[in-house]
């Protein structure tokens, strides 16, 4: 098998994990809180992560900057919190196409802390992605106003997360960048966990540890992909993780997207593929953390 087919493989099998993390989250909020969930889906990432961690050895955790660590993270719980928040009350499917723009809000937020040089054809970009997301909020504005607006918070911290990320991937080893921010994230919600916490049941229990294991299956499978090719080749399939999540919106919550979700996200999609293609001709090598900035 060629490794360009291998990383497809590994960006399907991400992005199906990333579509069915989201569907849990949406189900079990009707019944649990978002403190709870964040709680069991970092913990139990914690515990999943271990293999990996024992197969390179725990000295990859040494970090050089635990500032950057704590900021980072303190940015991915606001993310968190407000995305969970967004996709427990709108369509699946919309809330997915908005967070295609969170690569775009890291090109930004780079520009801005890191001092990246912007061009007329990456503005240009950047501003069709705008046009974009325009196209997904119209027909669903109104109704939908203050949930969509903390879907575009919660993308633009995930992309501030990416400027972390990429710093912090300079210094310290992969594996303390993915280790430290679902410990965190269990600290920090810890005390809203319990304040308000529901027993579960035992299929409920089962499902909420799966959010642990959907998130590490996830990140597993963009790391492996990104590792076989590159970014402007594995970007292409990341557009799938839209039809799966509106597929498991459809079986499970009878929500039918509209084609403007479809439109705006492709368009989207297309722009955040040629900056990517454009930094690769500039001669950067740090893309993959743009791509990789909405997944949390």
């Amino acid at each position: 098998m060629s490794l360009r087919i291998k990383s497809a493989f590994w960006m399907l099998f991400a992005c199906v994990n990333f579509a069915l993390l989201n569907t849990l989250v949406k189900y079990l909020s009707s019944e649990y809180s978002i403190s709870q969930i964040i709680f069991f889906r970092s913990f139990f990432a914690i515990i999943f992560i271990l293999p990996w961690l024992f197969n390179s050895g725990f000295s990859s955790l040494k970090t050089k900057s635990f500032k950057l660590q704590i900021g980072r993270s303190l940015v991915a719980v606001a993310a968190m919190y407000l995305w969970f928040y967004s996709i427990s009350n709108i369509p699946l499917a919309e809330a997915t196409a908005i967070n295609f723009t969170a690569p775009i809000f890291g090109a930004i937020c780079a520009i801005i802390f890191l001092g990246e040089k912007i061009k007329k054809r990456r503005f240009f970009a950047i501003v069709c992605s705008i046009i974009g997301a325009i196209i997904i909020i119209r027909p669903g504005f109104f109704e939908y106003n203050v949930y969509i607006l903390t879907a575009l918070i919660s993308s633009l911290l995930m992309g501030l997360a990416a400027v972390f990320i990429k710093k912090l991937s300079t210094l310290d080893h992969p594996n303390s960048v993915v280790f430290y921010m679902p410990v965190l994230l269990t600290i920090f919600s810890f005390i809203p966990c319990l304040t308000y916490w529901q027993q579960p049941s035992i299929i409920d229990f089962i499902l909420l540890v799966s959010t642990g294991l959907a998130a590490t299956l996830a990140h597993q499978g963009i790391t492996r992909a990104f590792a076989d090719s590159e970014a402007s080749y594995v970007l292409i399939f990341d557009y799938l993780r839209l039809p799966f999540s509106a597929l498991f919106a459809y079986y499970i919550f009878f929500e039918i997207p509209s084609i403007w979700v479809f439109i705006g996200s492709f368009i989207i999609f297309i722009s955040s593929l040629y900056i990517v293609k454009r930094e690769k001709i500039a001669g950067k090598k740090e893309t993959a953390p743009l791509i990789t900035a909405k997944r949390i």
